[in-house]
């Protein structure tokens, strides 16, 4: 189980940095929802990890854990593809006007540290969280409602970044889509 358990960490961390690596200062409400989207794979990604580590209910457990995330994916998609097309419609009908985006290069550029605090804060106490389910220490339920309140946590403090209706309404369509499976 040791072997196991450092092979996933090792693992896991590589996977953490993929992750970190694609994710910066969203600069418009579509950026928003790609965090979302990207921030799912990975919890789909562990839950899965979870699941090969484990036997019988647990991996049962962990691999509906991961289906319900993949709804959440599916859910975010659906309110991207939306607002795309909410913003194809403006283009076409008001002549194709190039638009700025709500958060300029500077703003991001001054917000980024910040923002990479939260990110970081974030996966640290994933990583912990999915290191204790791994070694069988909180179960898999506990698991799952301490990742649904820091993902939320790290949402809502990210949406605090910025004041742009348009980013905190993205932001805030991804917390009421996680409500549902928060306990």
């Amino acid at each position: 189980m040791a072997k196991v358990l450092e092979r996933t960490l090792n693992y896991r961390n590589n996977a953490v940095n993929d992750v970190v690596k694609t994710i910066s200062c969203p600069r418009y409400m579509n950026d928003v929802y790609t965090i979302g989207t990207d921030l799912q794979d990975y919890i789909v990604g562990s839950y899965l990890e979870l699941a090969e580590m484990n036997h019988g209910d647990l991996k049962i457990q962990y691999r509906k854990m991961a289906a319900e995330q993949i709804e959440v994916k599916q859910n975010i998609k659906d309110i991207s593809m939306a607002r795309l097309n909410e913003s194809l419609w403006h283009f076409y009908n008001d002549g194709g006007p190039v638009t700025e985006l709500p958060v300029s290069n500077l703003e991001a550029k001054e917000k980024q540290p910040f923002f990479n605090r939260i990110k970081d804060n974030f996966f640290e106490n994933v990583q912990d969280s999915l290191a204790l389910a791994a070694d069988g220490s909180i179960s898999s339920g506990k698991l799952e409602s301490i990742i649904n309140y820091n993902v939320i946590a790290m949402y809502i403090n990210m949406s605090k970044l910025f004041n742009v209706d348009e980013m905190t309404q993205a932001f805030n369509q991804l917390i009421v889509i996680r409500k549902p499976f928060q306990e």
